[in-house]
């Protein structure tokens, strides 16, 4: 649901993107990627490293620019680096 007018849309909803339901999907597992970084027990060189990615990537990736990976790539990344924190 979206806190600022009760709606269950994205902005990729609103733009009238034809893959906005793969979009949102992508969005949500960068969210958590962004989130276990915050958490500063994970350095994004370190990060990049689990992901098979440079920094660059992960940089791109994280300021949205996703759209030509697949749900399916995208959703195994917060997985993999919570994977070496065991």
């Amino acid at each position: 649901m979206n806190e600022i007018d009760g709606s269950n849309s994205s902005v990729y909803d609103a733009l009238g993107d034809p893959d906005a339901g793969k979009m949102r999907a992508k969005a949500e597992h960068v969210m958590k990627i962004g989130l276990l970084l915050k958490t500063g027990r994970l350095s994004k060189t370190e990060a990049a490293q689990r992901l098979g990615l440079s920094q660059e990537e992960l940089d791109e990736i994280l300021s949205g620019k996703f759209r030509d990976l697949t749900v399916a790539k995208i959703s195994k990344y917060p997985n993999l680096l919570l994977e070496g924190r065991r």
